[in-house]
């Protein structure tokens, strides 16, 4: 046979791999006498290491040598060559009329058309037989006309449904006939957003169906990973028992993969239809995207328009939807308590699906970073209380931390633990034998003291670079912010590493800082004796307290009241400011060392009550003022101040004259409330103390080598862990404590 008649007799794809989907290069044939190219055979040895036929399944153990010996499918070389030829010589137009040529005689060596050529030549009985090659048709560009191929199609007839170009007949009759005649553009216009809406609802339906595909793949882990739990916690109780136990042990096993059996079977299939719908939309819109451009096919795309529609329906209906929401299916194991009694009865337990799922960790409670014996809160949302949940908290050493579970009516429980070893914690939360969700919670203890110094804070400045630091708070995304007595405000992370400079547009000397939390902060500035409000970008909204001040100090804000409280270390007092219009609203304290009076204050703080507690350094003591400003308490004596443990040390006696302060060594310098409403205060002689919010001595942070010399400012910067920076001011450094 010619390998022009063979051409006659076969399908254009058989002269394709079915590996890359191309034509044939260098074909060679398998044992199982199947064709690829040589370099797809290559590529898939070396990927896979044996060769699996994609049409037959038949494996090939082929080395270097045998892919050198296999041999080369000749008719398929050899019809490729005569294609390539056919097609490489092909005319622009038919051999007798203007039209693309869609076929090749190799006994007349003629090309032809679809047209009348191709009939004519079909019904001639001497050409008739002859054997053709369907030539490859490119893609009519222009939008042009079939019948006449020079021509564009300007006309669509809606009425017939066919498109033409100026000399086709049968649009004058459409047009005689009066038929709804349109141009061509507004023909394709139209279709065109037709057939794009229906892409947009395939894309939409598609994009559902994917997300509930993760929720299902999701599930089906869960559901997994409980069933492995559930199994553990079985084999774990069945050792605990006699030989009659293990006979009950296999019933609850066997209960168990009924479940899982069944279930599995519900996850199959439900994954099986949706992925059955996304082949039909992937379908679909292939099928829509190969249309495009061509409004004769209007019926088609109405078909596909029921189709999707139907799709749509099923997909997005409500049943669908809560067919997701309703999943609620984990089994979970119950063992039997009172075993001896129970067990002809009920035997060791039994399976059910109570989900341990509905209890959730909080999801900022699944890791956790505390410090050596800082108590801590595991929150788990829980819709009913159960005695079932169970708190174990565990190091890596297997040692054991007790636990209290209290819950919250109708909210969730709250587990409070206390690790007093350094190290990695984990705490094991279940409900019966199951893990609930966010278990365990990973815990690591940090150790007690001096964690990180951030040392020559001067190379950072560029102004008044001789100057030495005065106060730390914390930025708004959780970064310290250094102050100097300059204009320049140094950025650090909370690991000691530096962030950036931020210098104060106007000149200022900034000794203490104050965030308002509303996008503002607050500064003493020392070169005028004055309060500033800055904006977010650090440019001076308001002067507060201009000529009233002698040397500012310490300050608070109330985001309540919008009252800014001021420490004026020379004038003995405490000025009170309106901070949206400067107001001065009244003075607390006076000099002199009687109840409510003062010597040189120089910190304040306010409690979550809205009361103001003063670091009286003169007096050696901490008082606290109500609302109203009125004095209340003297909340920390002087002999508290005083108080020494076991990590305590004396760093002098007297008052200290090597700063630009007048200090009272024992009398407190920094002050500050932290997370948990404790009060932190720093002394030069007593160091860094902890107080509760009744002013109860609780201990001392720092320790004897840490250096701490006239701790300044201080700002509680972490609750997880419990952490406080300090500004030391004859050191220049920042120090940084876990408490």
């Amino acid at each position: 046979m010619s390998v022009s008649k063979a051409l006659q007799f076969m399908d254009k794809k058989d002269l394709e791999c079915a590996i890359c989907l191309n034509r044939f290069h260098q074909p060679k044939t398998l044992k199982c006498m199947h064709t690829y190219c040589l370099q797809c055979i290559q590529k898939w040895v070396e990927t896979h290491g044996k060769m699996k036929c994609p049409t037959c399944g038949q494996e090939h153990d082929l080395t270097k040598e045998d892919l050198k010996k296999l041999a080369s499918n000749t008719m398929i070389s050899q019809l490729l060559e005569y294609v390539m030829k056919i097609e490489d010589q092909k005319p622009t137009k038919c051999s007798f009329c203007d039209n693309q040529p869609s076929y090749h005689c190799s006994t007349c060596q003629l090309y032809l058309c679809g047209g009348n050529c191709i009939k004519q030549h079909k019904a001639v009985p001497s050409t008739k037989d002859h054997p053709l090659y369907t030539l490859d048709i490119k893609e009519q560009e222009g939008n042009q006309c079939p019948a006449h191929c020079n021509n564009t199609l300007e006309f669509y007839c809606t009425t017939c449904n066919k498109s033409a170009c100026k000399q086709c007949e049968h649009i004058f009759h459409c047009c005689q006939k009066q038929h709804e005649v349109i141009p061509m553009s507004t023909a394709v216009d139209e279709f065109n957003k037709d057939a794009n809406e229906i892409v947009e609802l395939a894309h939409e339906i598609k994009n559902k169906l994917t997300e509930k595909l993760q929720i299902l793949t999701k599930d089906r882990l869960q559901f997994d990973s409980q069933v492995k739990l559930c199994r553990t916690a079985i084999e774990i109780h069945e050792k605990k028992l006699i030989k009659k136990v293990q006979e009950k042990s296999k019933e609850l096993i066997s209960d168990l993969d009924n479940i899982y059996k069944t279930n599995k079977g519900n996850f199959d299939s439900e994954i099986n239809d949706i992925d059955s719908k996304m082949t039909q939309l992937k379908n679909l819109i292939v099928s829509i995207n190969s249309i495009m451009n061509k409004p004769e096919k209007t019926k088609t795309l109405s078909s596909k328009m029921k189709t999707i529609k139907a799709v749509k329906d099923n997909v997005l209906e409500t049943d669908f939807e809560q067919s997701f929401q309703q999943r609620n299916i984990k089994p979970n194991c119950i063992p039997s308590m009172q075993l001896d009694e129970l067990m002809n009865t009920e035997g060791i337990g039994k399976i059910t699906t109570a989900d341990s799922m509905t209890y959730n960790v909080a999801e900022d409670d699944e890791q956790i970073t505390v410090t050596k014996g800082q108590p801590f809160v595991v929150k788990v949302s829980s819709p009913t209380e159960t005695n079932q949940l169970v708190a174990t908290l565990l190091n890596s050493s297997g040692e054991e931390s007790a636990t209290q579970i209290e819950y919250q009516e109708g909210k969730e429980y709250k587990i409070t633990g206390r690790c007093n070893v350094e190290g990695n914690w984990k705490m094991k939360i279940t409900v019966g034998a199951a893990y609930i969700k966010g278990s365990p919670v990973n815990i690591k203890v940090e150790t007690l003291g001096l964690v990180h110094t951030i040392d020559n804070i001067s190379d950072y400045k560029e102004h008044n670079k001789t100057e030495t630091v005065t106060d730390v708070t914390l930025d708004r995304d959780g970064c310290i912010l250094v102050s100097s007595c300059s204009k320049d405000i140094l950025k650090f992370n909370q690991s000691g590493s530096f962030v950036a400079r931020i210098q104060v547009p106007q000149d200022l000397k900034i000794t203490f800082m104050h965030p308002t939390g509303d996008g503002h902060i607050l500064f003493s500035d020392v070169l005028e004796n004055r309060v500033v409000m800055c904006d977010y970008k650090f440019q001076e909204v308001r002067s507060i307290g201009k000529g009233m001040l002698e040397g500012s100090g310490g300050l608070t804000f109330n985001k309540e009241t919008r009252a800014l409280y001021v420490v004026d270390f020379c004038a003995h007092c405490i000025y009170k400011f309106n901070v949206d219009d400067s107001r001065h609203l009244g003075t607390l304290g006076s000099k002199g060392n009687g109840v409510g009076q003062m010597l040189n204050p120089t910190d304040v703080a306010l409690t979550k009550e809205g009361h103001l507690i003063v670091a009286d350094n003169g007096n050696q003591r901490i008082q606290m003022f109500d609302a109203n400003d009125r004095f209340m308490t003297t909340l920390i004596h002087s002999g508290e101040l005083d108080h020494n443990d076991e990590d305590g040390d004396e760093n002098g006696d007297g008052d200290d004259d090597s700063s630009s302060f007048t200090f009272n060594c024992s009398g407190p310098c920094g002050l500050t409330i932290d997370f948990e409403e404790n009060i932190l205060v720093s002394s030069i002689r007593n160091g860094l103390k902890l107080f509760d919010k009744n002013g109860v001595f609780i201990k001392r942070i720092d320790h004897a080598d840490d250096g701490l010399k006239i701790p300044c400012g201080i700002h509680a910067i972490s609750v997880r862990p419990r952490r406080v920076a300090v500004a030391d001011h004859i050191a220049n450094n920042i120090k940084i404590f876990n408490y």
